[in-house]
């Protein structure tokens, strides 16, 4: 097999039904000239793609247009929505063995390749399933506890959906996951470490107006910021309650982002100083992180915090949960602190802390900021995977 990649077309196809990480994983794929393929479920209508994408990209969009439409009416009912996103999945995984069939590496995000791994079975093509979140019987137990704890019926993942994300699991030759916490769900499963490689998402930009240091005044409210959708999964309950216990007069959280119907908090009854802020973005979006003085990230199961990269680049000291990624981004107790999930106790006595520590807060805070500048001259999680399909293809030849 010739090593040649910069001109051969038939090494990788890649299959997502949405845009998130995956567009730019295939624009980089596409511009190393590595991409077979790119099927797609993200509606054609959206977006601008490169021209190299262009060449490459197969558009597989109908199913999940429909999938979209039946999220934004919800008379249509959970059960046609989860057949829809499931049936999306089926549809790719369906156009995807033609191109497939053709190329080095088959690599498919969970839930759209069953099909086409199985006949590639025994075949020189390496079948690589993408995850994102922990193996799905771990967020499952997960989640139906926090459901549990909270007094929520839980329904659960599509049934047909879980069956075929863990046949993917098994049938694969690799799984991609974006954390070591992912790669540990994986492991206590019983996987074999070699059959798991990991690939985080690298540094999520965001425009920083000002150096944090000169925007936050000494004498302003003590302000904890959370970013990211207020649900269930992201522990906001234990941030809230660990918040409650902050011993210091002149205290604010803020909950940045949209609220859905199974927040995990008491949205009526929020303490006054715990303000809900909505979507910011842009500027806007900045400007929080920028005047804030730590930042908490106490979900129960997230595969990959993005958010944590943008706190670290504002300077913030962060805490955040085992299960979002953390000890991919920093270590414990240098530019943030990692505590276990469920234990507002841990989040409290680290907020605390920073509060009665301010030599320790100015220390973790520069700490963060070096963080975020050595992270943004590392390869991006797009280059990296690159990096990784090329290693991959030199393994099995």
């Amino acid at each position: 097999m010739t090593e040649n990649f910069s001109t051969s077309n038939s090494w990788v196809t890649y299959v997502a039904p949405n845009r998130s990480h995956h567009f730019p994983y295939a624009e980089a794929l596409a511009k190393a000239g590595l991409l077979t393929a790119f099927v797609s479920g993200y509606p054609r209508f959206r977006g601008h793609l490169t021209d190299k994408l262009k060449e490459r990209i197969k558009r597989r969009d109908l199913v999940q247009i429909l999938y979209l439409l039946s999220l934004r009416c919800p008379s249509i009912g959970s059960g046609l929505s989860d057949f829809l996103g499931y049936f999306s999945k089926v549809a790719l995984d369906r156009a995807a063995l033609l191109h497939a069939s053709k190329s080095r590496v088959f690599l498919a995000y969970n839930g759209c390749a069953l099909n086409t791994m199985q006949r590639l079975r025994g075949t020189q093509t390496i079948r690589v399933v993408e995850v994102v979140n922990s193996h799905v019987g771990t967020l499952e137990e997960i989640m139906a506890k926090e459901h549990n704890l909270h007094g929520i019926t839980y329904k659960g993942i599509y049934y047909r959906e879980k069956k075929r994300r863990i046949e993917e699991y098994k049938e694969a030759d690799y799984i991609l996951c974006p954390s070591a916490f992912v790669i540990r769900s994986f492991i206590e499963r019983g996987f074999a470490p070699s059959k798991l490689l990991k690939n985080p998402y690298g540094v999520s930009h965001i425009a920083t107006p000002v150096v944090r240091s000169e925007q936050v005044d000494p004498a302003s409210k003590f302000r904890v910021l959370y970013v990211g959708s207020i649900h269930l999964r992201k522990g906001l309950s234990y941030l809230v309650d660990a918040f409650i216990r902050l011993d210091v007069p002149n205290k604010e959280l803020w909950l940045v982002g949209p609220v859905t119907d199974t927040s995990g908090i008491d949205i009526g009854h929020l303490p006054t100083n715990v303000h809900l802020k909505g979507v910011l973005k842009g500027v806007q979006l900045s400007e929080a992180y920028a005047s804030s003085h730590v930042f908490v990230l106490p979900s129960v199961e997230d595969g990959f915090g993005l958010v944590l990269s943008e706190a670290l680049s504002f300077g913030l000291p962060v805490i955040a949960t085992t299960n979002t990624g953390a000890d991919d981004l920093f270590k414990d107790a240098v530019e943030g602190f990692i505590v276990p999930i469920r234990d507002p106790g841990a989040i409290h006595q680290k907020l605390q802390m920073l509060v009665e520590n301010k030599t320790l807060r100015r220390t973790v805070s520069e700490s963060a900021y070096r963080r975020a500048k050595a992270l943004r001259e590392t390869p991006s999680g797009a280059e990296s995977l690159v990096q990784l399909m090329r290693k991959l293809i030199k393994e099995h030849d």
